[in-house]
C-alpha cells in the first residue's frame, strides 16, 4: 500500500500536465484585463515628478533596487506591468531602479526570440502614459511574444540585451546583481525575485518544474543550493522580496538567512498582481531611513490589499531571530520526542494548515490538494500537536511549555509582519498561518517512505542545511520511521 500510494503521489506530482499547465501559480492569463488592471491603475493620478536621471557612477545613493525577472512563459504579461509600475517612479536622487527582464519579443520585422533587457531606469514617466501604455498592452493580443512596441516606455533605460540567455542559471543573476551594486551603489538594498518558485523542493531539471527563476525555454532554475551561491555572490542586501509562490519557507529563508537583514515572501502560491512596487518606490523616496522591517511590511500588506478578494498572504522574515528560533525548535522537538505521544503528531499531520505546492487545488480539487501536500504552517502544526499532547506528567508538561514559547517566538520575534486574508488554495483559512511554512509529511503517506520524492529530487531534503543544522530532519525521520 506504501509503494501505491507513493507512486501516485509521484505521478500526480511531477507529470507535466499537472505542474506546467495547471498549476495557476500566477492566474493573470485567467482573469480579463480588466480584472488586471483592477487595483491596479491609479484612480488620482499623482503629478508627476521632476527626477534626475541615472547614471553609470560611484554616487552613494540611499537605496538601489534591483529586479530580476525571468519571464519566458504565461509571467510576462504580470511581468511588464510590474515594469510599468516602477516606471512611473524610475530613479531619483534617492534611489536607483535597475532590472534584468526577459521576455519573448516579436520584432519589427516579424523576427521572434526570447530577450534578455537589462535596464537602468532614468526618470519617472508620465502615469497618465503609461497607464494607457500598460492598457493598449494588456487589450492586445500579446499571445506567445510580446510586440517590441510596447517596450517604448523603456527605450532610453535599456543598458543591454542578450538574445536566448539562459536566466535560470544562477551565475548569470549574479552577474546582474554584481553588476548592479558596482555600477549604482547605494547605502541600501532591495533584491526583487520576479518569477516561478516551489519552496523547498528542488525537482530533477529534466522534469519539467517550476523551481526558483525556473527558465521556460532551457528548463533551469535555481536549486536551493545554488540560491546559497547567488546569495553569496551578491553580498548583503537590507531585504530579499520572493516575488515566487511558496518561498516563504523555514528551508528557504535558512538557506540565505546570512544575506539578507530581511525576507519577504509567501508560503501559498502568489497572485500574478504581487506587490506594490510603485507604492515601495515612493515611500522610499519620501521616507528613505524607512526600517527594513517597515519596508517589508509595506510590500507585504500590498500584497494582501491586491489580492483583494482572491485571499492571499505574505510575511516579512527577521533573519536575525533564526539562532534563538533554532534553539527553541530544537527544544521543542526534544521535549516532543520524549513524550513520543504519536496521537497528538498524526493530529498535527491530518489538521495543520497546508499549502498547495503541487498547484492542485484547480486541476483537481482542495481536497486533493490538502491529501497531498507536503508543506504547513510551523506555528499552526505545534499548536495542533500542543492542544493535542496530554499534560499529565511533568515530560509532557515540559513539552507543552516547549510549544508555547516557540510559538511566541515565532509570531513576536521571527515575524515581523504577517498580512493575510481569505483561505488558502487548500481551503483552509489563512488566519490560522503565521507566516512561516515548513515540510510536514503529506496526509496521504504519513508514515510512509520518502524514496518516490528522492528520485525525482535534484537535491535531498536530508542534504539542505535546515535539515543538517537543525533537529528538524530527525524529527521528520522519526516520524517517517526513517534511520
Amino acid at each position: 500500500m506504501k509503494k501505491f500510494i507513493a507512486v501516485f503521489i509521484i505521478s500526480m506530482v511531477f507529470s507535466s500536465g499537472v505542474k506546467a499547465e495547471n498549476s495557476f501559480d500566477f492566474v493573470l492569463e485567467n482573469t480579463k484585463y480588466e480584472d488586471v488592471l483592477e487595483g491596479v491603475l491609479d484612480i488620482d493620478i499623482p503629478a508627476k515628478v521632476n527626477l534626475s536621471t541615472v547614471s553609470s557612477n560611484k554616487e552613494l545613493k540611499e537605496w538601489t533596487v534591483m529586479f530580476y525577472s525571468n519571464a519566458k512563459d504565461r509571467l510576462r504579461a504580470s511581468q511588464l506591468s510590474q515594469l510599468f509600475e516602477m516606471k512611473k517612479i524610475g530613479s531619483t536622487d534617492k534611489v536607483n531602479v535597475v532590472a534584468e527582464a526577459g521576455m519573448p519579443i516579436k520584432y519589427n520585422d516579424s523576427s521572434k526570440f526570447t530577450t534578455t533587457f537589462r535596464m537602468a531606469m532614468g526618470d519617472g514617466a508620465d502615469h497618465q502614459y503609461i497607464d494607457e501604455q500598460r492598457t493598449k498592452f494588456l487589450k492586445s493580443d500579446y499571445g506567445e511574444y510580446i510586440d517590441y512596441s510596447h517596450l517604448e516606455p523603456f527605450k532610453t533605460d535599456i543598458v543591454g540585451q542578450s538574445k536566448n540567455e539562459d536566466m535560470g542559471d544562477w551565475r548569470n543573476i549574479a552577474d546582474f546583481t554584481k553588476w548592479a551594486k558596482t555600477n549604482y551603489p547605494a547605502k541600501r538594498y532591495v533584491f526583487i525575485m520576479f518569477g516561478h518558485g516551489e519552496g523547498f523542493l528542488d525537482q530533477k531539471k529534466n522534469i519539467p518544474a517550476k523551481g526558483i527563476s525556473m527558465d521556460a525555454e532551457t528548463g533551469n532554475y535555481v536549486t536551493l543550493p545554488e540560491f546559497s551561491m547567488l546569495m553569496e555572490e551578491t553580498g548583503k542586501v537590507d531585504a530579499l522580496v520572493m516575488h515566487s509562490c511558496l518561498m516563504q519557507m523555514a528551508e528557504v529563508s535558512y538557506q540565505v538567512k546570512d544575506y539578507a537583514d530581511v525576507i519577504v515572501g509567501s508560503g501559498e502560491l502568489m497572485w500574478a498582481i504581487g506587490y506594490d512596487f510603485k507604492k515601495m518606490l515612493e515611500v522610499l523616496n519620501s521616507e528613505p531611513h524607512i526600517s527594513n522591517e517597515e519596508l517589508g511590511k509595506l510590500l507585504a500588506n500590498s500584497y494582501v490589499e491586491r489580492a483583494n478578494f482572491r485571499g492571499g498572504h505574505a510575511s516579512v522574515i527577521k533573519t536575525s531571530k533564526f539562532p534563538v528560533f533554532i534553539d527553541k525548535l530544537n527544544d521543542w522537538i526534544d521535549a516532543t520526542m520524549s513524550v513520543d505521544h504519536g496521537y497528538s503528531i498524526v493530529n498535527g499531520i491530518n489538521d495543520v494548515i497546508r499549502f498547495d505546492v503541487f498547484g492542485i487545488a484547480y486541476s483537481s480539487s482542495p481536497a486533493m490538494a490538502r491529501a497531498l501536500s507536503i508543506s504547513g504552517d510551523l506555528y499552526d502544526f505545534v499548536d495542533i500537536v500542543s492542544k493535542n499532547l496530554p499534560q499529565n506528567t511533568p515530560k509532557e508538561k515540559f513539552a507543552h511549555q516547549k510549544g508555547q514559547e516557540l510559538m511566541d517566538y515565532i509570531s513576536n520575534e521571527l515575524i515581523y509582519a504577517y498580512a493575510y486574508q481569505g483561505k488558502s488554495f487548500a481551503g483552509y483559512d489563512f488566519s490560522r498561518a503565521h507566516g512561516l511554512a515548513i515540510h510536514i509529511p503529506p496526509v496521504s503517506m504519513r508514515f510512509g517512505t520518502l524514496e518516490g520524492f528522492e528520485n525525482n529530487s535534484e537535491t535531498l531534503y536530508w542534504d539542505l542545511p535546515f535539515a543538517k543544522e537543525t533537529k528538524w530532519g530527525v524529527f521528520l525521520k522519526w516520524i517517517y520511521k526513517r534511520k
